[in-house]
């Protein structure tokens, strides 16, 4: 379904793939060709092309052999195996905020990557994945920055955000100076009228977000796609029904929440707090 991801599809494996692809079609190869001089079954080829299996290092330099790819399908494989590459999937998600006109997100722990300030995302990368390198924090975070401009557009989506009241008090590394900061960001982005943000109040009796961060993105012309966030990145769901049940708890978070005026207050008051103990 257009941007959406295979649930089985590695993002890398995905990209590598398409290149072994378009080598046999360049090379007037059919996949059952291709499994014959190989000696493997068609459905391996196959799983090789969407991703769904990895392609051994061996057979990448076969199938540039077979295809007269000059080497093509080597550097491919290496760039996908790369050590130091960036998550697949932060580069994925920064396409789907691109083609999505309304986005959706609830976070119950940390501000969402699109209403961050630079210092807070390296701040937040620092304490969540420690054996990243600086080279990599640095670059995670500029990519953060970069996905930012599709609120600066002529025609930017529609963003709606539900955080819990914890979030404005909890720092990351670089402690308050980086929260205050953080915190004018998100005043910034509200004031312009650039996102609609609602906060659930600490002692809320109902708590409909215990199952964890998650987003919604709208398409004008595909299918809604949900995620929710893990550990290693976010897996993308376009299950209709699994989708439904994500709207459905965005919608209940929404009403659980203050309103975005309240919430607004309350947010300049926890900056007001800050700025007086700076």
């Amino acid at each position: 379904m257009g941007v959406v991801l295979s649930r089985s599809a590695n993002p890398r494996w995905r990209r590598l793939g398409k290149k072994v692809s378009n080598c046999r079609r360049q090379a007037g190869m059919t996949q059952g060709q291709v499994s014959q001089a190989l000696r493997v079954v068609q459905s391996t080829v196959s799983a090789w092309e969407r991703g769904t299996r990895g392609l051994p290092s061996d057979r990448a330099a076969e199938l540039d052999e077979l295809f007269g790819a000059s080497g093509a399908i080597k550097q491919a494989w290496n760039t996908a195996n790369a050590p130091d590459a960036l998550p697949p999937w932060y580069t994925e998600v920064g396409q789907l905020e691109r083609e999505a006109v309304e986005l959706r997100e609830y976070q119950p722990v940390i501000f969402p990557g699109l209403v961050q300030c630079e210092a807070y995302t390296r701040g937040l990368l620092a304490d969540t994945v420690p054996w990243f390198s600086a080279k990599k924090v640095g670059q995670m975070a500029s990519l953060r920055m970069e996905r930012q401009e599709i609120l600066k557009g002529a025609s930017p989506p529609l963003v709606s955000v539900v955080v819990e009241e914890a979030v404005l008090r909890r720092t990351v590394q670089g402690g308050k100076p980086v929260l205050r900061e953080q915190i004018g960001r998100v005043l910034t982005l509200i004031d312009k009228g650039v996102i609609r943000f609602q906060v659930i109040p600490s002692d809320t009796e109902c708590h409909p977000g215990g199952s964890g961060p998650f987003r919604l993105y709208t398409f004008p012309d595909k299918p809604t796609v949900a995620s929710a966030e893990h550990m290693e990145g976010e897996q993308l769901m376009d299950d209709m029904m699994r989708v439904q049940h994500c709207a459905t708890l965005f919608g209940v978070l929404q009403s659980e929440a203050m309103s975005p005026r309240a919430s607004r207050e309350l947010i300049r008051k926890v900056k007001e707090e800050l700025d007086d103990k700076a």
